[in-house]
């Protein structure tokens, strides 16, 4: 199944601190066991040795083991928290990184049919469910694995094999026990995952939506579906949490029965002198000690459910995607890597655009990128200029038509290929909540700041970086909230400036600025225009230059 290999893809590279931290569970739990079984069996040494009924007890080697033992579960338990922790970190880290860069490499039409609530369920919530996996299903499962394991061959050691044989039993019952409740969980699980996505995309919906309900008499109807979904989700919950109170408690019963049966067993053994009184102890308690260990395991499998409906929802957002951790076939894979063109010529044939194929936003038309010569393109609102860029650069793709970059359909060009040839900058001013360096260098770590600089004098805002005493180092804050529109919108095409691109789509490059900071804007981005293939979309293209070739929408 595509969901395992998934998940094995995602939690190979930390499985090292993962075996680790499964290690250092096992050793906790057999440190606990130890104690246990230990203490009793020091407890009736000393009360045989007190009634004379033992010859001698060396008290020093059980006491020293008794402290070794607690100590030992104390620090593995600390250990396995921190390295556990570090190794789900890391897993999620890498995951969080896979599904944004996935998200983002998205055409730009499948952005926009993402529910708000639904991406953020499967960005925050459903890759945190993920964690259960290493530290609440696998490691649970392999360290309890391990603690039988060792109490087995300790009661092999110590007494006749039918007491390892009743260890064994105990484990292989509770583990059907286990698998029952997962078979009997995960229908609830993966229902409860895909409620989560429910309620969050109504919930945003209330609140994004609240004036409108309030002007059309439809809140109350709203508010009590809200509460609908919020009762059907707690029955949910309660439902999966009986399911895990009931085999939890199965197996503590199964394990306190299996306890008494080792009891009964190992007074049989005393009568026939096979072991001594102490052990008879030793082998009841430490069969008793596994409940700590052999009661993870319901929880462990019916987890399973939850965790595997997490995994289809995040495959199911980014369904194109590769298993992290293996190569990523870039855009145009199918096709043998493409030479770099030597005339990077952009033309559309017969180009249709928009969103729903039975309705293009324009009649089909031709054009062609001619070298010096950007093409500006006017019209009012809503005719499609700016979908016609998207589906020129790639992010949306054409409804009927053609596009050639180089030569070739601009759809066989693998993606890196196809951003290097073309340069777009979109309507909307995209920023990160970093320092104007980092925007800049975005996708060119190896930019000196010279050149970046270079970039803002260009665009007439490195005299107001200097005003501000930070340098390149000046934060501009989430979505650029610390700049004026004007000023975001320069440093936009200052991140373009800065790239080498043949091709170049500017949606509206100078929204936002004064009619004087333009006139000074275009005076640095003629010559840098017309030195590439260009498309200009802009409301005033009588501010543009009189050649250039204009196209009404």
């Amino acid at each position: 199944m595509i969901e395992w290999r998934f998940l094995r893809a995602l939690f190979r590279p930390a499985r090292r601190w993962s075996l680790a931290a499964c290690l250092l569970l096992a050793l906790t739990w057999a440190a606990g066991i130890g104690l246990l079984a230990l203490s009793g069996w020091f407890i009736t040494a000393t009360a045989l040795a007190g009634a004379g009924l033992l010859p001698a007890l060396d008290i020093f080697t059980p006491s020293a083991g008794i402290r070794a033992a607690a100590i030992v579960r104390t620090l593995a338990r600390y250990g396995e928290r921190v390295v556990g922790h570090d190794a789900v970190l890391r897993i999620l880290t890498r995951l969080r990184g896979y599904c944004f860069g996935a998200i983002a490499r998205l055409p730009i039409e499948r952005q926009r049919a993402l529910r708000s609530g639904d991406l953020q369920q499967r960005l925050t919530r459903d890759i945190d469910t993920l964690d259960a996996i290493p530290l609440r299903v696998t490691g649970p499962l392999v360290a309890a694995g391990l603690a039988v394991l060792a109490a087995g061959l300790l009661a092999l050691w110590l007494a006749p094999p039918a007491a390892a044989l009743l260890i064994l039993a105990t484990a292989v019952l509770t583990l059907a026990a286990a698998l029952a409740a997962a078979w009997r969980g995960q229908g609830p699980g993966r229902e409860l995952v895909r409620a989560r996505a429910r309620e969050r995309v109504a919930l945003l919906d209330y609140f994004g939506g609240l004036a409108d309900l309030l002007a059309y008499g439809r809140l109350a109807a709203h508010q009590a579906e809200l509460r609908r979904q919020a009762r059907a989700q707690a029955c949910r919950h309660q439902q999966r949490e009986r399911i895990g109170i009931l085999a939890e408690q199965g197996v503590q019963l199964l394990v306190a029965l299996s306890s008494l049966a080792m009891l009964g067993l190992s007074l049989h053994w005393y009568r026939e002198e096979v072991i001594s009184a102490p052990v008879a102890l030793l082998l009841s308690l430490m069969t008793l000690g596994l409940n700590e260990a052999l009661s993870s395991l319901p929880g462990a499998c019916w987890r399973l459910g939850e965790s595997l409906e997490a995994v289809r929802r995040l495959r199911g957002l980014v369904p194109g995607e590769p298993v992290p951790g293996m190569p990523r076939p870039s855009a145009g894979a199918h096709s043998p890597s493409a030479p770099e063109p030597e005339d990077p010529g952009l033309r559309a044939t017969q180009l249709a655009v928009g969103y729903d194929p039975r309705r293009p936003l324009l009649d089909p038309l031709d054009l062609e990128l001619e070298p010096g010569r950007p093409l500006v393109i006017d019209g009012p609102n809503g005719r499609g200029k700016s979908c016609l860029l998207e589906t020129l650069a790639g992010e949306q793709p054409p409804l009927g038509g053609e596009i050639r970059l180089g030569g070739r359909p601009l759809a066989e060009w693998p993606e890196r290929q196809r951003y290097r040839c073309i340069g777009y900058l979109p309507q909307e001013t995209l920023l990160l909540d970093d320092s104007l360096a980092g925007n800049l260098r975005l996708g060119r770590e190896d930019l000196a700041d010279r050149a970046l600089w270079a970039a803002l004098e260009q665009v007439g805002l490195a005299e107001w970086v200097r005003s501000q005493g930070a340098g390149l180092d000046y934060r501009v804050g989430e979505r650029g909230r610390r700049l004026s529109g004007g000023q975001a919108r320069r440093l936009a095409l200052a991140w373009l400036l800065l790239r080498d691109h043949p091709v170049a789509l500017l949606d509206e490059p100078f929204a936002g600025l004064d009619a004087g900071t333009e006139s000074r804007l275009l005076e640095t981005l003629v010559p840098w225009l017309e030195r590439r293939r260009a498309v200009i979309v802009t409301h005033a293209p009588a501010r543009l230059p009189g050649h250039w070739p204009r196209l009404t929408l």
